[in-house]
């Protein structure tokens, strides 16, 4: 195997990728007030309204820490609430308000434009090719990853 300078290797690549694109979508989600992590959890909760935290915080792949954090500070701004399930009273369900919804729809939209333009320069080819060979290296580093 060629010894690759760092600069050159898939990893670079692939955390230079991350790195920028992740700049601009904190930009973007900025000027709503919201970072990513609420605003991945904003987005979890708008297609499973009601689960836990400990179930959002697996969804989005974080501890549940810093799950508790992020719920603590949407629910603050009066973005979800937080209330005991009708059968299982020691469970906390979590959901969107309609302003939790609104904010989160309206971000999303801008999010969704700005993915838009990050692929506005590759043919719709290039796009899907592009997908499909992420998708592979992500699933074997997941592979690579496990003990």
């Amino acid at each position: 195997m060629d010894v690759v300078h760092y600069s050159e290797r898939l990893l670079a690549y692939v955390k230079r990728a991350e790195q920028t694109t992740q700049l601009a979508k904190e930009s973007v989600l900025r000027s709503y007030g919201m970072t990513p992590a609420q605003q991945s959890a904003l987005a979890i909760l708008s297609d499973h309204d009601g689960i836990t935290s400990a179930e959002l915080a697996r969804k989005v792949g974080v501890t549940a820490q810093t799950m508790n954090s992020t719920v603590g500070r949407l629910e603050a701004r009066g973005l979800i609430t937080r209330s005991p399930h009708p059968m299982h009273g020691s469970l906390i369900e979590i959901r969107l308000t309609e302003a939790g919804r609104e904010l989160f729809d309206r971000a999303d939209a801008r999010v969704a434009e700005l993915d838009h333009q990050l692929g506005a320069d590759l043919t719709p080819e290039e796009l899907a090719d592009l997908k499909r060979l992420l998708a592979r290296v992500s699933d074997t580093a997941t592979r690579l990853a496990k003990p």
